[in-house]
């Protein structure tokens, strides 16, 4: 166990409860041996096994209760209601050999995510392991553990987390929302009476996507086009049957492997046309990368050249930095692609349905989209300025979070409200349940962006929302995607009036991401 962590409980726990057992700890006699001795006895006073939690079916374990009807694709809702049975901390076992502590609790998640170890282990999907496994294929930021990870994220940060090159994606990504406002209009006035958008839904993936390309690909493959190819629909497609098949595999997903099932085919089907269609798009770049170094440098200016210039796009650089394979290359680019389809599209579709549902909101957006740009394209000067706006796109990360349970695999033992929890256990993290808790925000499933840019912002404890988490497993996209957010907002508010489609309800599921298949808004021209 880490004498850090059981220092760190043991100083809480002596502090609440026992005073009298400070000294152990200023003691100049006192040995590691000794203090971490007393720690265990003192701060972890509690096994894991005593923790509360829903007892389940024998081998099974609590698995056929997000399988009930009404439960599917509602997991955190699931984990919601096990949280105000047990409380703030729960265990649970799902499936065979497989123990999981769920945690709803700023103090704890913060205790939690402080005490990662030199790599924190987000446990990718079992599935994709298998998949990857199953193709010879090298993992990437998604799916990467350890070492591997660490080297990619640190490759990939460059370009994808520096303030600078966020910027100097601003152009490209302008024009992409052109295209989105220019099929939106197409399809309202064709299909729609005027206001509505029948495939909204898919219209914001693509969107996504034909970002994604632009930004790493420096290419627009035609996404937002009245003809899109089947190739990029395809891909879409795959990406959602992937996420979904990848979450109903969460357990089992060995014995699916071997008996060869439906879900299994399925999610095998889904990856092989992901990176089929992703390798298509990089090949197709890439050969014209190395035909343009070609005969702009010889053979000479290949290496770390390439990876200092501020004008070499996401793709040359990757391959001017010389650190990472060209199979590495694959994994990576491909799975920043479609990781990109699903956070920031659903994202924009509950942004748009709560402003449409709120015209107060609404009302306090336009008039500052129309102070601050008026109707000029937004820039980066002008995004700093959007703070209410900004507003609007935490509180809708609040409400609907991309990632609403998040996980950490345990790399050292922990001590959480004195309960011993062991190196290996897997912890969830239920940021929707603490997002919506009343202990944590006043009317916590109204839609108030106010929360952010008055006083009342810094009443709650900052692990509260954690929105694209924290430190060094954070979102490597997250700025990406935060622009992407901003500039979409600014321009269909300068576009369009939102209106709520009357009968109908916004209905999320969980699907890896919280996901959403109809979006009940309407866009009125102004």
């Amino acid at each position: 166990m880490s004498e850090a962590v059981l220092r760190r409980a043991f100083v809480q726990a002596v502090t609440v409860s026992r005073p009298g057992l400070r000294s152990i700890l200023t003691e100049a006699g006192g040995s590691a041996t000794e203090i971490l001795s007393d720690v265990k006895q003192t701060a972890a006073t509690r096994c894991m096994k005593d923790l509360p939690g829903p007892e389940g079916f024998p081998l099974l374990g609590t698995a056929p209760e997000y399988f009930r009807p009404g439960n599917r694709g509602r997991m955190h809702e699931v984990q919601r209601k096990f949280h105000q049975k047990y409380g703030k901390m729960f265990r649970e076992k799902l499936g065979p050999g497989i123990t999981n502590i769920s945690v709803a609790d700023p103090v704890l998640v913060e205790e939690l995510l402080r005490h990662q170890g030199k790599y924190p282990l987000r446990p990718p999907y079992p599935s994709w392991l298998l998949y990857k496994e199953l193709r010879k294929q090298k993992t990437g930021l998604m799916t990467a553990v350890n070492d591997d990870w660490h080297r990619y994220r640190s490759v990939l940060a460059k370009k994808l987390l520096r303030p600078k090159a966020v910027a100097d994606y601003l152009d490209v990504t302008n024009d992409v929302v052109t295209s989105l406002m220019d099929r939106i209009r197409h399809i309202k006035d064709s299909d729609g009476n005027g206001v509505d958008v029948p495939t909204l839904a898919n219209e914001l993936h693509k969107w996504a996507l034909e970002s994604g390309a632009a930004i790493l690909l420096d290419t627009r493959i035609g996404c937002l086009e009245n003809n899109t190819s089947p190739k990029v629909q395809e891909f879409i497609n795959s990406v959602g049957k992937m996420f979904l098949t990848g979450h109903q595999l969460i357990v089992f997903a060995d014995i699916h492997k071997r008996i060869r099932s439906k879900t299994w085919v399925q999610h095998v089907q889904a990856w092989d046309t992901i990176y089929s269609v992703g390798r298509e798009l990089i090949d197709n770049k890439l050969n014209e990368v190395k035909q343009r170094l070609s005969n702009e440098t010889g053979c000479s200016e290949t290496s770390n050249d390439l990876e200092t210039k501020q004008s070499v796009h996401f793709l040359e650089y990757l391959l001017g930095s010389r650190r990472l394979s060209m199979d590495e290359i694959y994994s990576n680019t491909t799975e920043l692609l479609l990781s990109g389809v699903d956070t920031v599209s659903n994202t924009l579709a509950f942004a748009l349905h709560l402003i449409a549902s709120n015209p107060r909101v609404q009302d306090r957006v336009v008039e500052e989209v129309d102070r601050v740009v008026e109707n000029r394209t937004c820039s980066a000067d002008d995004i700093n300025k959007l703070s209410y706006t900004k507003a609007v796109v935490k509180e809708t990360l609040r409400l609907y979070p991309v990632i609403p349970i998040n996980a950490r695999v345990l790399t050292e033992d922990v001590v959480l409200d004195s309960y011993l929890i062991p190196k290996g256990t897997c912890v969830l993290i239920n940021n929707y349940t603490m997002h919506r808790d009343e202990k944590n925000f006043h009317n916590p499933d109204d839609f108030v962006p106010e929360r952010w840019v008055h006083k009342g912002a810094k009443e709650w404890h900052p692990f509260t929302v954690i929105p694209f988490g924290f430190g060094s497993r954070s979102c490597v996209g997250r700025r990406i995607g935060q622009q992407e957010l901003y500039l979409a907002i600014v321009r269909i508010c300068q576009n369009f009036r939102l209106r709520p489609r009357e009968g109908s309800e916004l209905k999320s599921t969980l699907r890896t991401m919280m996901n959403v298949d109809d979006i009940p808004v309407q866009f009125v021209d102004r």
